[in-house]
């Protein structure tokens, strides 16, 4: 039988309660509002695996053997959304601006720490990596940069630390920036080396922050995941992340996200273009 067409039933109220309770559960993401979404999503995974049945389905991946691959396999398929380098122009000018104004301090640090919280296929952290090299060799090159590069998706993550991707993904790359950073190889685009080793790729789930050993970030940035939390949820996240920031450290979300979040340790960015807020120094 060729499962690739049969039809997959409507989610009951039932079935979907108890599958958006467990991806909650297990992610923080909530699908209350976005049934059709998380159907598509069950739908194409199970015919992949040739089930029929949402209990069967969740029984598969709650209790059966391979169940956490297939976890995996699914979460790929409901998180990994569109995605490009430089996505938000405005966000990554201003981070721009800001580590040019950070690193010009005579009083600054040797070091240079960026955390890209939900890296996704790596499009994100390599966007900063090529941002934090180019300014850091426009003042002299004497400064270290890392970056450290968390999701939930070990499938992304895979995708990530291989760097590799098709011409229409890196389309928008300035062509002088594209022939320093990639190499032309099989038709597709690969980072360099040295680029790639600056980024430290690690599963971490947001909702889990607690136990994770980051701290005194100079950028955390932390876009367009958050927006699919319940506001308390996304509330809690933000405390998490600054706290993880240094004094007079930056942290970057998306447009709308953190709405009615206020925490006494950051001050609003002094710019309308972007959702960016800095750490008070004690």
């Amino acid at each position: 039988m060729n499962w690739a067409y049969q039809s997959i039933p409507e989610l009951s109220d039932s079935e979907f309660d108890t599958w958006q309770n467990l991806l909650e559960q297990r992610t923080g993401i909530s699908f209350e509002r976005h049934k059709q979404i998380l159907q598509t999503g069950l739908g194409q995974r199970m015919r992949e695996v040739g089930c029929l049945d949402y209990g069967q389905y969740f029984r598969q991946i709650c209790y059966g053997k391979g169940g956490a691959l297939e976890w995996e396999a699914l979460l790929k398929t409901l998180t990994v959304k569109e995605t490009r380098f430089f996505r938000d122009e405005d966000a990554f000018e201003y981070v721009r601006k800001y580590l040019f104004n950070r690193l010009v301090r005579p009083d600054a640090d040797k070091t240079l720490e960026i955390w890209s919280v939900a890296c996704s296929t790596g499009e994100e952290p390599y966007s900063m990596a090529m941002l934090a090299n180019d300014t850091i060799e426009g003042l002299g090159g004497s400064k270290y940069y890392g970056i450290t590069a968390t999701d939930i998706c070990l499938a992304s993550l895979a995708d990530a630390r291989a760097g590799k991707f098709g011409e229409r993904r890196v389309d928008g790359i300035e062509s002088s920036m594209r022939d320093r950073y990639f190499v032309h190889q099989d038709g597709r685009y690969k980072i360099v080396d040295w680029l790639r080793e600056k980024i430290c790729f690690v599963q971490a789930n947001i909702i889990e922050l607690g136990h994770l050993p980051i701290a005194q970030q100079d950028v955390v940035y932390c876009q367009n995941v958050l927006v699919y939390f319940r506001r308390w949820r996304q509330h809690q996240v933000l405390d998490e992340l600054a706290a993880r920031l240094k004094p007079g450290g930056l942290l970057v979300l998306g447009s709308g996200e953190g709405a009615g979040w206020v925490n006494p340790s950051v001050r609003r960015a002094d710019d309308d273009t972007v959702q960016a807020y800095i750490k008070i120094a004690s």
